[in-house]
């Protein structure tokens, strides 16, 4: 079977498109994990901080539920696995809830 003149023709361009896709589509990847990673720790430092002020203080039990929280994640960063960094993200997610709830004093 012999391709016609324009399916051969077309074929280079659409190999073309699809590279530019890609290497868009990478670029934006790379954006949005920067983004991602960065939100990620600003909300750890919000919790540092929180912790760490005099005037932030939690009943007990709700920093026993946070530290068993973090006890809880099991990641293997060499790994690089989404799924790692989804349990630290979930567990962050978490713990913002406690420290942070309207009635976090109480």
């Amino acid at each position: 079977m012999v391709k016609s003149a324009r399916s051969r023709n077309s074929d280079p361009q659409v190999r073309e498109d699809l590279l530019a896709g890609l290497q868009h589509l990478r670029s934006e990847a790379k954006e949005i994990s920067r983004m991602h990673a960065a939100n990620l720790q600003r909300d750890m430092v919000q919790l540092i901080d929180f912790i760490s002020r005099p005037r932030g203080r939690l009943p007990r039990a709700k920093y026993a539920r946070m530290k068993k929280m973090i006890d809880a994640i099991q990641v293997r960063p060499e790994e690089g696995r989404r799924k790692s960094l989804r349990r630290v993200e979930d567990a962050i997610r978490s713990m913002m809830k406690v420290a942070f709830a309207k009635n976090a004093n109480g």
